[in-house]
């Protein structure tokens, strides 16, 4: 049983070390494609090459589960993903993030309502510590740029997030991650089309200056990186792997450091301090270091 959450704690590590590659690699390509092409891009790119491991594992699919797959891939695809995508088309990318990251939230609510799991103190905790640590993080108090509608469509991408969430794990239970990843990734890449026609943007664009960038946003990020998601969810309950999440800011800032040569300040690093503390309490019960400090004293 512990070696079993042993894995399901690797695969959220490999995701949100994957996850926070999004906003490094999404800035360099600011000025080559717009937002929603890349949306489009990301999920259909994703979606095809998971494609052949789903004709191999000949899973039966029944028409209730398309349906399924399509709405979790619209859900997911066009209205999170395309609102978080326009959230910082529209306002502070620093902003966008800290909502996005805040899913958790919302993970903790939808897992209440559908999955009927319990809300415990250490979620609470965790909870609080990280939307501190997150706000320190992000937070520039001599920026400005936020518009009403980039904040609402922030919440609106953090809130389908975590449904999304909440239905890709209960759904995992019945059929394989890789068959839901592939087919409501390629779905809900189709549904974008509309939109990009709607607003006069070229459906298939694909700068050449950017192409190494854009198949790792697909290939990895919106493939590889939602499967490891997927089967984490399977072992762990959704409130406590969502939890992980609050650690993408953090990850994300220091990558910025690294490859893109930004500062670091004292506030950054307390942040980051409240954010680790916040996920150490929420795992501290569940993963043996509790009772291993109990029994060595």
């Amino acid at each position: 049983m512990v070696h079993e959450k042993l894995k399901g704690y690797i695969y959220l590590g490999i995701t949100i070390l994957i996850f926070s590659t999004l906003e490094v690699v999404s800035s360099s390509l600011k000025d080559l494609i717009h937002p929603l092409q890349l949306i489009f891009i990301r999920f259909l790119l994703g979606g095809l090459a998971l494609l052949p491991w789903v004709i191999v594992r000949k899973e039966k699919i029944t028409k209730k589960d398309w349906l399924f797959f399509g709405a979790l891939g619209i859900l997911n695809t066009v209205v999170s993903m395309g609102s978080l995508q326009l959230a910082i088309y529209m306002g502070k990318a620093s902003t966008a993030a800290i909502l996005i990251s805040s899913n958790p939230i919302f993970v903790v609510m939808f897992s209440y309502l559908i999955l009927k799991e319990c809300i415990s103190k250490n979620n609470i905790i965790c909870m609080i510590l990280g939307i501190i640590g997150i706000i320190l993080i992000i937070y520039k108090p001599d920026s400005t740029g936020d518009t009403p509608l980039s904040l609402l469509l922030g919440v609106i991408a953090s809130m389908t997030f975590g449904l999304y969430t909440v239905l890709g794990k209960n759904k995992a239970e019945n059929i394989s991650s890789i068959t839901m990843i592939s087919l409501s990734a390629i779905i809900g890449s189709i549904f974008t089309i509309p939109v990009l026609m709607f607003m006069r943007l070229p459906i298939f664009y694909f700068p050449k200056e950017g192409f190494f960038r854009i198949m790792y946003l697909g290939l990895v990020l919106s493939g590889f990186a939602y499967i490891t998601f997927i089967e984490a969810l399977k072992i762990l309950s959704a409130s406590k792997g969502s939890m992980v999440f609050f650690l993408k800011p953090a990850i994300a800032t220091i990558l910025t450091v690294v490859f893109l040569g930004e500062s670091i300040s004292l506030r950054i690093i307390f942040g980051m301090i409240l954010v680790a503390a916040g996920i150490f309490i929420n795992f501290y019960n569940s993963t043996g270091v509790k009772k291993a400090i109990d029994e060595e004293g």
